[in-house]
């Protein structure tokens, strides 16, 4: 989490080194937030501080929200600044060179912290993405899976139907006593009414046949 002590901290670090000499000139480099899905990578120099121009004509603010269960960025950018004429008239109690070098380190943190919430928002977001994109490609791929599945499952099941149906008109187109048709169910009603039928007709022989060695019946 950013604070503005760490960005104080810092501040005062690249302050200290440019007062004493040791650079002479300090540049950021840092993920300028454009969007949730965009980032640009930006370098802002930091110090020295240019006598005018100091108001940056790309500041922007955003406001982040959430519309209808989305997260939602609102930007909104901030105009240039015209300087102001300070009037003649105008008493300072301390001399304005006192004031600007108070004023000068709370603009350089101010600066830095701006840069550092850019980063972190630019490092969040791209998180979100590519989270967002994972999970997507995570549905598709169990969405793509469970479809081939099912048809493998289905072709198995109208193989076995298939096959199943076959052998059944086989057996009902074959000549022999093989049984009742496929799908004909044996209960004491049919088999007592296929009994006095086949009596009436005289199909049963009076006395039991036996089948021989030649394969006759006698």
């Amino acid at each position: 989490t950013v604070t503005a002590k760490e960005s104080t901290a810092i501040a005062e670090a690249v302050r200290n080194l440019f007062l004493s000499g040791e650079v002479d000139k300090v540049e950021a480099v840092y993920g300028k937030f454009i969007n949730l899905v965009t980032n640009e990578p930006s370098i802002r120099t930091i110090l020295p501080l240019s006598p005018t121009g100091i108001e940056n004509a790309e500041d922007e603010t955003f406001k982040m929200s959430s519309e209808d269960g989305k997260l939602k960025t609102e930007k909104v950018k901030q105009g240039k600044v015209q300087a102001k004429e300070i009037e003649s008239d105008v008493i300072f109690d301390q001399p304005p060179a006192t004031i600007l070098s108070s004023m000068l380190p709370l603009y350089l943190n101010s600066q830095v912290l701006a840069m550092m919430f850019d980063g972190q928002a630019s490092e969040l977001s791209a998180r979100m993405t590519a989270m967002k994109a994972a999970t997507d490609n995570a549905k598709e791929l169990a969405e793509t899976l469970t479809t081939k599945f099912n048809k493998k499952r289905q072709a198995a099941i109208t193989q076995e139907l298939c096959e199943i149906c076959s052998a059944g008109l086989a057996l009902e187109d074959s000549s022999g006593d093989e049984g009742p048709p496929m799908g004909a169910i044996e209960t004491p009603e049919n088999v007592l009414a296929d009994l006095v039928l086949e009596l009436d007709t005289g199909s049963i022989p009076d006395s039991p046949t036996i089948e021989s060695a030649d394969g006759e019946y006698r």
